[in-house]
């Protein structure tokens, strides 16, 4: 007897589980507000029931305005980071339209009405289906299932069970997304505020500074000329040194509160970035330091300061290089955005910033080397917006750091 009730109950089991897993997923998901985590949460519930395929998420990034991986299972490094389609892409456009999955097999026809790149990443990932993420008759994201060697494909309960966790993924991440969007935009408002409020007692203060200072490195310069003694000389000359460095951060300081007048001309960005890249590529190649450039074919015009710009992107590269002393990969990114935007992102692989660092990191004075004057990134800061640009730092510990940068073009 025992032998045949076995079997039911285990029948039974898995039949509940797809229902335990939604109302623990139901149940979590509104308590998390990091779109990232509602993320994993979200394949690890369908790999709870679906431990077939391997899963990619896309999310469509506001910034770049493509849908780029958040979340993936199963799938390798390689697989994830060639995983991004555009918004206006066919697979996003069909998805979007349809409202429903794209399953490869049962629609050929819809692999010849994408384009052959979008074809290739599918049939690269051996993709069954594609299930689209909608929000408010808006496409947020798309679900990715691929074949892994040797599992069959998903069952029509495994798509029925996704299918009815859709929908509350779908609101959490947008409630998640903006969220942050609006945590993002009032740090930006706090930030700039601080930021002027700085930028006045730094202005006052340079000039208080350097006028003194000036009496005080005239006089030792006459010292050093009279004095007959080496080690006098010795003293002085070090003296004579640190006022020099002084001045350095005191030209910093009113570098910042009062940025140079900005000589706007015309020029293609891309050029303004390889020109930084050519500064900073002998000390890259030094640390073992591989750079990826993800330049787009066609000019990105803009009308600003190329000196200005140019030491912006060199300050950013070279915190990029210093942040892996063993090596590693600097992706530097640009593209059009919709609009009249360029987006540049400069993605290093070091150990990332502290999040308690991350809203002083524009301040200046603030830094965690141990030799620096912690101007580089306020300058920074002062150049994006005198160019009425935008400028964020996005880093996790251990997972490295990007820094997005937003110009208006021509």
């Amino acid at each position: 007897m025992a032998g045949r009730i076995f079997p039911f109950r285990r029948r039974k089991r898995l039949a509940e589980l797809p229902l335990r897993v939604f109302r623990e997923f139901e149940a979590g998901v509104n308590l998390i507000e990091d779109a990232d985590q509602i993320a994993r949460n979200f394949l690890g519930k369908i790999k709870e029931v679906c431990p077939g395929p391997k899963l990619i998420l896309l999310i469509h990034d506001r910034d770049t305005g493509r849908f780029v991986p958040a979340a993936a299972l199963d799938a390798g490094e390689d697989e994830i980071r060639t995983t991004v389609f555009p918004r206006i892409s066919r697979l996003a456009k069909w998805l979007k339209v349809n409202e429903t999955p794209l399953e490869v097999a049962r629609r050929p026809g819809v692999l010849e009405y994408l384009t052959p790149r979008e074809a290739a990443v599918l049939s690269a990932l051996s993709v069954d289906i594609a299930f689209p993420l909608m929000s408010m008759n808006r496409l947020i994201g798309i679900l990715l299932a691929g074949r892994k060697a040797d599992t069959p494909p998903l069952s029509r309960s495994e798509v029925s069970f996704i299918l009815n966790l859709l929908p509350q993924a779908a609101i959490a991440l947008e409630n998640a997304l903006l969220f942050k969007e609006q945590r993002e935009r009032f740090r930006r408002m706090s930030r700039a505020d601080r930021l002027a409020t700085v930028g006045e007692l730094a202005a006052g203060a340079a000039h208080e500074i350097r006028n003194p200072l000036t009496a005080i490195r005239s006089s030792l310069q006459y010292l050093e000329g009279k004095s007959g003694d080496e080690t006098s000389r010795k003293l002085l000359a070090s003296a004579l040194q640190e006022t020099s460095r002084i001045n350095d951060i005191v030209s910093a300081l009113l570098a910042f509160s009062r940025p140079s007048e900005i000589v706007r001309e015309r020029h293609d960005l891309r050029t303004t970035l390889q020109d930084s890249l050519d500064l900073i590529a002998l000390q890259a190649g030094s640390k073992g330091i591989a750079v990826r450039r993800l330049f787009p074919d066609e000019p990105l015009p803009v009308q600003g300061d190329h000196s200005q710009l140019k030491q912006l992107f060199l300050n950013i590269l070279l915190n990029a290089v210093q942040a892996m002393p063993g090596g590693g990969e600097l992706a530097v990114e640009a593209l059009r955005k919709e609009g009249d935007k360029a987006f540049v992102a400069v993605t290093d692989g070091g150990e990332g910033i502290p999040e308690e660092n991350l809203d002083r990191i524009f301040d200046p004075f603030f830094t965690t080397k141990k030799s620096g004057t912690g101007l580089g990134l306020s300058i920074c800061y002062n150049i994006v917006k005198s160019h009425g640009g935008e400028i964020e730092v996005q880093s996790r510990r251990s997972q490295g750091t990007t820094v997005r940068i937003h110009l208006p073009m021509e």
